[in-house]
């Protein structure tokens, strides 16, 4: 080995001992993971599967070096796995209570609550139901149980007894349908019937004449993805007006925009690595500013970019 090539060995050497030396390391002493390096486990609300899993793929593809585990839960499972610390990052449809703030607060930190995308609950029908639009009001009865056969709504249907479907009973789905749109206090209707995600309630309406199942819109807004259009050949979506006698809209990008589907719910990450410049601070910016063409191109109204709304004349 010539000295010349000894003396850049030696560089490369310190050059890496010094990057080593400059990795933030644990009290364990293994190294942390940083903004756009290392792996965290993270958890999300199952409703949202279809959009966060494309762009998780994007972002381990442009930051090698890091990896997302995501796993896809309720609501309910993932808030607490963020308050057992078995989680430090989650995805879900909303920002911590006072009482969760509080919690971590008491830790010395709190958590950031970055808004990235806004969907909506869709309410999905079997093909044979011949009622497609229904009220806020309507709505809300089918959900107490105030109306329970869809004659009451229809004096010709001839469907029977409504059969409401929803997810799971931790689901950010069934809090939103209780403190969003029955807000009263009082029960969900004791005839409906939980499952486990999204796609077995879709498959639960397609075989059910006479149910009308609740899903996260994400499930269905993907107009390009040919699973969604596969859902869409086999079920019905329901438009929803704010009175009787108004016009009814679906849960569309177009409609969240303008505000005039009523069931619209914004989506967080919530943050809660201590340290600023944690991997979980990288997806989030990430969820927030690149990947919110991800969020427009699936179906959704992206928290933090403008949406083009074009009106087509019907001359």
């Amino acid at each position: 080995m010539t000295k010349h090539m000894k003396y850049k060995t030696l560089i490369f050497i310190a050059l890496i001992s010094w990057l080593t030396a400059c990795q933030e390391k644990g009290k364990d002493g293994k190294v942390l993971d940083t903004i756009t390096t290392g792996k965290i486990r993270i958890m999300v609300d199952e409703g949202y599967q279809p959009v966060i899993a494309s762009c998780i793929d994007v972002f381990d593809s442009i930051y090698r070096t890091a990896k997302i585990d995501a796993v896809y839960t309720s609501e309910g499972e993932a808030m607490k796995g963020l308050l057992d610390d078995s989680v430090q990052v989650v995805i879900v449809g909303r920002k911590l209570t006072q009482e969760e703030l509080g919690y971590f607060e008491s830790r010395g930190f709190t958590p950031p609550q970055t808004p990235i995308a806004y969907d909506a609950l869709a309410f999905v029908l079997n093909p044979a139901n011949p009622d497609s639009v229904f009220t806020v009001e309507q709505i809300t009865d089918m959900l107490t149980g105030k109306t329970s056969k869809w004659s009451q709504l229809n004096p010709k249907s001839k469907l029977g007894d409504i059969q409401i479907v929803f997810d799971n009973p931790l689901s950010g789905t069934l809090r939103y349908v209780k403190d969003s749109i029955i807000r009263t206090g009082a029960p969900i209707t004791s005839t409906a019937a939980a499952v486990k995600t999204n796609e077995e309630v879709i498959n639960y309406v397609k075989q059910k004449k006479n149910a009308i199942g609740i899903i996260a819109a994400n499930w269905i807004s993907d107009t390009d993805d040919g699973g969604v259009q596969m859902f869409k050949r086999e079920i019905r979506i329901a438009d929803i007006a704010e009175k009787a006698g108004e016009e009814g809209y679906g849960p569309n990008q177009a409609y969240l925009a303008t505000h005039k589907y009523p069931f619209k719910r914004c989506m967080y990450v919530i943050n809660a690595q201590a340290r600023r410049n944690g991997l979980g601070a990288g997806l989030a910016s990430y969820l927030a500013g690149d990947a919110q063409r991800i969020m427009l191109k699936d179906g959704l109204l992206p928290a933090n970019a403008v949406t083009r709304l074009v009106k087509v004349s019907k001359e």
